[in-house]
Parts: structure tokens; C-alpha cells; sequence
């Protein structure tokens, strides 16, 4: 999916952090791999797994680059990571992905380890109380939530 579909579908979707702090609310919580997997996995239930995306920029890297994010992985991630590699000539435009518990753990394995950061998007939906939010990984464990005002 492109980052284009994901705010169709009515993502908080910006380029730039200061974009994202002039115009929503937000709050920094600081989650080692543990904390923040049991959180996303926990927001994930509460929105529904079809309102749930990440963008993960893995098959942007170059070779030197990729080998050394997939020294943190295992064969296992490896070889999953394989089944959502995007098709030739999509990798520029194909980084949205449904974020299932396999990439959530991914994801959050490198955030903590400061390797690749992602950006988890939660959409709502009728089904879902909350407000739609997206989250940034950053440095030193710490994730911004991005919301609606």
C-alpha cells in the first residue's frame, strides 16, 4: 500500500516531525521491546487488525545497510520479511503495510535497537471508541503519538 491509500483511508499520515507537532496533539511514552509490543499488540486488538498499518522502509535499504538490520533478525523474520518483499520497481512507493503480530515484532525489535524506525498508524473505525493516532519510533525508546486535537 502506498502512503497515499493509508490516508485515504484516513491515516495521520505527514513527512516531516514538525508537521505532525504543529498540527496534532501529542505525547512521547518511552517503551523498551517488551512494553511496546505488549502496547501495539493491545491497541491493534482494540482497533481491529484491518485498521492497523506500518511503514517499513526494510526494502529501502541498500545491501550493507540490509545486512546489518537482519543481524538483530532471525532466519524466521528473515524469511517472513521475504513474503512481503514488494515487486520489482514497487519498492519506492510500496511501504504501508497491515501491521500483523509478526511485523509488530519486527518493528519494535528495531525501534528499541535504534536499527530502522517505523511508524505504527492506528485508523478509527465505528467499531473503535478512540480517535485514530500514529506513532513514531524515535530515539531512546521513545515513541510520539500523534492525535487528532
Amino acid at each position: 500500500m502506498t502512503k497515499q491509500q493509508l490516508m485515504e483511508k484516513g491515516a495521520i499520515c505527514f513527512d516531516k516531525i514538525t508537521e505532525g507537532l504543529r498540527s496534532y496533539a501529542d505525547v512521547k511514552l518511552v517503551m523498551d521491546e517488551k512494553k511496546a509490543l505488549a502496547h501495539f499488540k493491545s491497541l491493534r486488538k482494540e482497533y481491529g487488525a484491518e485498521y492497523a498499518y506500518a511503514d517499513f522502509y526494510y526494502f529501502r535499504l541498500n545491501f550493507d545497510a540490509r545486512e546489518m538490520v537482519n543481524e538483530l533478525l532471525s532466519p524466521e523474520d528473515i524469511s517472513y520479511l521475504e513474503l512481503l518483499c514488494p515487486l520489482p520497481g514497487e519498492e519506492e512507493e510500496e511501504i504501508i503495510f497491515p501491521l500483523d503480530e509478526k511485523l509488530l515484532k519486527i518493528i519494535v525489535r528495531l525501534n528499541a535497537s535504534e536499527m530502522l524506525f517505523s511508524t505504527i498508524y492506528f485508523i478509527a473505525s465505528e467499531r473503535c471508541e478512540r480517535v485514530r493516532t500514529t506513532w513514531w519510533g524515535n530515539y531512546g525508546k521513545e515513541y510520539i503519538c500523534f492525535k487528532d486535537r
